[in-house]
């Protein structure tokens, strides 16, 4: 765990979204899951989102993938960053870093993306809107950590990466294999690699307003009856004619109250947004029929979450949600799901309900056979 050293709590408590802080060798002897060589070549595939940046005197320059070798053979020694989003769901060793931060809910964990740098290569000084731990593999990596930022600070875009126009330095670190640094929302960092070097960048999701916003209102009103409206029962005689009053006002309010305050409903929008497949179209059946021993496991793109209920739990598996009977295996195979472990069908198969979504996950290729049986 990569806490363990500084203890959950105080983690919590001290630096989680307040204020970075350096894990000196928190996955002490870590070895690198997959080689710069490999990287490489999955920055090659189409389905891969990749991304080429070349650091430049005082600017920098942005090549997007899918690449060929070829571009990898003539490149220069120096000055220059491989990055390669959701590696994880490519490559199962990479995933299993994701076990490293258990204290945090699998739903809030987004990807895994690798950066290979050479000397002097990065990506410039920028901030994030979500927590990240940049977890240090092959070589060494300087890091700087700066000011707090927000979305009116002056970026330049001009490479198009989003880069900070300013930058002040209040912490500099120099990680070695096995490090790792903590860096919270909205904290200006900036990373250039001392030799060639690997980074594992742990982010998280976090919806912004608009999306939350945006995406519960509009599964909202997909359901509301068309004689849901305005009404101003207790209506006076104007004073001002056309006026806006602050009692019509109050009657806006009171029907947009009414139609928001359905936790249940938001319960559902936020479950289903929170596990929606980063890459869905790797979901595919695979005909699996499986017999009561057979040992499942989440696919590596799927995403699982769930509520429990009085007298059920919820559970949202890939943009989907089902009410199913509350049973102590159902619950342990759950939390045994998200933490990416694999579970026998009989426990998934213990009813009616719960063998109908167990079928239902297999066959849209959420879950499929664990490679260890």
């Amino acid at each position: 765990m990569i806490v363990e050293q500084l203890g959950v709590d105080r983690f919590l408590r001290d630096y989680w979204q307040k204020r970075p802080v350096l894990l000196r060798q928190a996955l002490p002897g870590f070895v690198d899951p997959i080689s710069p060589e490999e990287l490489a070549g999955l920055a090659c595939e189409c389905e891969v989102e990749s991304r080429l940046v070349f650091t430049k005197p005082r600017s920098w320059q942005l090549k997007t993938g899918p690449f060929r070798v070829n571009d990898f053979t003539s490149l220069p020694k120096r000055n220059w960053t491989l990055l390669v989003q959701a590696v994880d769901q490519w490559v199962p060793a990479v995933r299993e870093l994701m076990r490293s931060v258990p204290f945090l809910p699998s739903w809030r964990i987004d990807d895994i993306m690798i950066s290979y740098a050479t000397p002097n290569g990065g990506v410039g000084p920028h901030f994030d809107y979500y927590d990240v731990f940049l977890v240090q593999g092959l070589g060494k990596r300087l890091w700087k950590t700066g000011q707090r930022c927000t979305a009116q600070d002056a970026l330049r875009t001009d490479s198009g990466l989003k880069l900070l126009q300013r930058f002040d330095t209040a912490h500099e670190y120099e990680l070695a294999p096995g490090d790792v640094l903590y860096v919270p929302p909205g904290v200006a960092h900036w990373g250039v690699s001392v030799d060639d070097s690997m980074c594992y960048s742990i982010g998280f999701r976090a919806p912004s307003a608009s999306e939350t916003v945006l995406g519960h209102a509009d599964e909202l009103a997909t359901g509301l009856p068309a004689d849901l409206r305005y009404l101003d029962p207790k209506r006076r005689l104007p004073l001002r004619s056309g006026e806006i009053t602050a009692a019509d006002l109050a009657q806006a309010k009171q029907l947009l109250h009414r139609v928001l305050h359905d936790d249940a409903a938001l319960a559902r929008w936020f479950g289903r947004h929170m596990t929606e497949p980063r890459h869905p179209e790797q979901l595919q059946p695979a005909g699996l029929r499986p017999t009561a021993r057979t040992r499942l496991r989440l696919h590596p793109a799927s995403r699982l979450a769930w509520r429990n209920l009085p007298r059920h739990l919820q559970v949202f598996v890939d943009g989907e949600t089902d009410l199913l009977p509350t049973s102590l295996a159902l619950l342990a195979s759950l939390q045994a799901l998200s933490r990416g472990e694999a579970v026998t069908a009989k426990t998934l198969t213990g009813n009616a309900a719960t063998k109908s979504w167990c079928t239902s996950l297999l066959r849209r290729g959420s879950l499929i056979a664990d490679s260890h049986d």
